[in-house]
C-alpha cells in the first residue's frame, strides 16, 4: 500500500509583519539607547562630583594641618617665653598669626592676660576659666600629632574657639597657655587662599550650606563646610546636558543608520523577490508564446503535407497563416535577443540618414493583413516634407512593430488603430513624431510609473488573459533613448491609449549602456505591455 506524503509549507512572513517587527526593534533600540545615555550621564555626574568632593576632603585635611601647625608653634613660643619681661612677651605675641586674638595663662587659680584681645566681650573671662579648668582635667582629643587642645563653646550665640597648651611655670607647677581664635579671620587668612588655588569650591557656615553636597572642616572647625560654587554646579550641569545630548544624538544616528540599512536591505530583498517572480512569469509567458505559433505552424504544415487540402484558395490561406505565425515568432525571438544584448551592454545601433515615413509605411503594410484578419478599422496618415533622421532603420521598425502589436493585443470591443507620422518640434529641435492610437483597455494609473520596466506585466486580469512577455515597451523605450528621442503615453481606462515617439532630426550615434537590472524588476508593467 503506497503511503501518501503531503508537503506542509511554512507560511511566509508578510512584508507588513516584517515592517512591524522592524518598528518594534527600532523602538527597543531607541529605549536601550536612551537608557544607556542616561546611565552614562549619571555615571559622569557621579564621577565629577566624587572628584570635587575628594578635592574638598584634601583641602580640609590641609587646613587642619596648617591650623594646628601654626597654633602649636604660636602657643609653644608663648610657653617658652613665660620668664621673659612683659614687653618682650608682647613683642613676641604681636608676631603671631592675625587670626589669634588674645593670649592668656591659667595656673589653676588665676587668669593672666598676656595680650589683650582686640575686641573685649563680656563674660568671656568666666567662660575661658571654666573651659580651661575642664580642659586641664582631660587629655587633648583632636589629634595625637598635636599637643594643642581645641575648645569650642558658645557665648551670646556666637562661637568661641580656644586653643590651649599645657605647660609649667618656673616652680615646675602645671599651667595652661590659651589663645582665642577668631574663626572669621582664620577662614579669611588660612582657608580662602587655598580655595583660590582650587576653583569650584567655597567656604560657608554649615547652617547655610545649600549645594548638592557639603563637606565640614575637621575637629572644632566643623562649623564651616566646603561646598561647590554655583558657577561650578552650573558649568557641571551644562557639561552633563551636553554629554547627554551627544549620547542621545549618537544613539539616534546609530538607530537611523540601522533603520536605513534595514530598509535598504528590505527593499533589495523585495526587488530580488519581485525580479525572481517576474523572470519566472517571463519564462512561463515566453514558453507559451513560443509554443502557440510553433503548434499552429506544425498543425498547418502537417495538414498541407498530408495532401488533404485540395483547394488552392485554402492552401494560400494556410500559407498566409504559417507566414504570419512565423513573423510573430521571429519578432518574439528578436525581442528576447535584443533585450539580452541590452542588459549585457552589447547592443549597438548603426545610425544612418533614414526616412522614418518609409519605415512606418513598410511596417504598416506588412501588418495590415493581420489587422484586416482581426477586423480592425485602421488608418495611416503621413505628412509630407518630413525631416531626415539619423536612425537605425531596423530598430525603428522594431519599435513601431512592438507598439502596433501592443495596440492590437490589448484592444477592446472597439477594434481601432490609427498611425500618424508628422513633423514636430520639441525643446527647439525639429524632428519626426510617430503617434499610434488605439481604443483598447488603456493603462491603469498605478501602472504609469512602471510602464517601460522590463519583465513585468500588470496583474490586471484583462492583461493576464492576453499573451505577452513584458519586453515590448522596455525595448521601445531603450530604442527611443538610443536615438536621443522621447517617448510618452496618454491613456484612459476603456477609452484607449496613444503612444507618441519623437525622433530628433539630428541625433548622433552612441552606444547605449545596459538597462539597470534593478529597474527591470522594480516596477509594474502597464496594461499595454507587449
Amino acid at each position: 500500500m503506497a503511503a501518501t506524503v503531503s508537503e506542509q509549507r511554512v507560511p511566509a512572513i508578510s512584508w507588513r509583519t516584517a515592517g512591524l517587527w522592524m518598528v518594534v526593534l527600532a523602538l527597543g533600540l531607541a529605549v536601550f539607547g536612551i537608557v544607556l545615555a542616561l546611565q552614562q550621564a549619571q555615571s559622569l555626574t557621579n564621577r565629577m562630583m566624587a572628584q570635587a568632593e575628594l578635592r574638598a576632603r584634601s583641602i580640609a585635611v590641609t587646613v587642619r594641618d596648617l591650623f594646628f601647625e601654626q597654633l602649636d608653634a604660636s602657643l609653644g613660643r608663648v610657653a617658652n617665653d613665660a620668664c621673659l619681661p612683659s614687653d618682650a612677651r608682647r613683642r613676641r605675641t604681636d608676631a603671631m598669626p592675625r587670626w589669634i586674638d588674645g593670649i592668656y595663662r591659667w595656673d589653676g587659680s588665676r587668669l593672666t592676660t598676656w595680650r589683650e584681645p582686640a575686641v573685649a566681650q563680656a563674660g568671656f573671662d568666666d567662660l575661658l576659666i571654666s573651659l580651661l579648668t575642664a580642659a586641664n582635667a582631660s587629655p587633648p582629643h583632636d589629634s595625637v600629632d598635636h599637643q594643642t587642645q581645641l575648645l569650642n563653646a558658645q557665648l551670646d550665640g556666637a562661637p568661641v574657639l580656644i586653643g590651649c597648651l599645657e605647660t609649667f611655670d618656673a616652680a615646675d607647677r602645671p599651667a595652661v597657655v590659651a589663645a582665642r581664635v577668631l574663626p572669621e579671620r582664620l577662614m579669611e587668612l588660612l582657608v580662602e587662599p587655598l580655595l583660590t588655588a582650587h576653583s569650584g569650591l567655597e567656604l560657608v557656615p554649615v547652617v547655610e550650606a545649600q549645594g548638592p553636597w557639603a563637606h565640614p572642616l575637621p575637629s572644632a572647625l566643623q562649623l564651616w563646610a566646603l561646598q561647590p560654587t554655583e558657577s561650578f554646579v552650573r558649568e557641571h550641569r551644562q557639561i552633563i546636558v551636553g554629554r547627554t545630548m551627544a549620547y542621545l544624538g549618537l544613539t539616534v544616528l546609530a538607530l537611523g543608520t540601522l533603520l536605513a540599512t534595514m530598509w535598504f536591505l528590505l527593499r533589495v530583498v523585495q526587488r530580488e523577490i519581485a525580479l525572481a517572480a517576474m523572470k519566472a512569469n517571463f519564462v512561463a509567458d515566453v514558453s507559451h508564446e513560443l509554443k502557440t505559433p510553433l503548434a499552429t505552424i506544425r498543425l498547418f504544415c502537417e495538414t498541407l503535407q498530408s495532401g488533404r487540402v485540395t483547394s488552392e484558395e485554402k492552401r494560400d490561406e494556410y500559407y498566409t497563416i504559417i507566414t504570419r505565425e512565423s513573423n510573430r515568432l521571429t519578432n518574439l525571438i528578436d525581442n528576447i535577443l535584443d533585450f539580452s544584448r541590452i542588459e549585457a551592454g552589447r547592443k549597438d545601433y548603426e545610425m544612418h540618414p533614414t526616412n522614418v515615413a518609409e519605415v512606418v509605411e513598410e511596417i504598416y503594410n506588412t501588418y495590415r493583413v493581420e489587422l484586416d484578419h482581426k477586423g480592425f478599422e485602421h488608418h495611416l496618415r503621413v505628412d509630407t516634407d518630413l525631416p531626415s533622421v539619423e536612425a537605425d532603420r531596423d530598430a525603428i521598425a522594431q519599435a513601431v512593430l512592438n507598439l502596433m502589436s501592443n495596440a492590437v493585443k490589448y484592444s477592446g470591443q472597439e477594434r481601432y488603430l490609427a498611425v500618424e507620422v508628422g513633423a514636430d518640434t520639441r525643446r527647439g529641435r525639429k524632428g519626426v513624431l510617430i503617434s499610434i492610437h488605439d481604443h483598447g483597455i488603456g493603462v491603469r494609473p498605478e501602472d504609469r510609473a512602471h510602464l517601460f520596466d522590463g519583465f513585468y506585466r500588470s496583474p490586471d486580469e484583462q492583461v493576464r488573459q492576453r499573451r505577452g512577455t513584458g519586453l515590448g515597451l522596455a525595448l521601445v523605450k531603450h530604442i527611443v533613448d538610443a536615438h536621443h528621442g522621447s517617448l510618452d503615453v496618454e491613456s484612459r481606462l476603456v477609452k484607449g491609449s496613444t503612444f507618441r515617439v519623437f525622433l530628433p532630426g539630428s541625433a548622433s550615434p552612441r552606444r547605449i549602456e545596459p538597462m539597470p537590472s534593478e529597474d527591470s524588476g522594480s516596477g509594474e508593467r502597464a496594461a499595454g505591455a507587449a
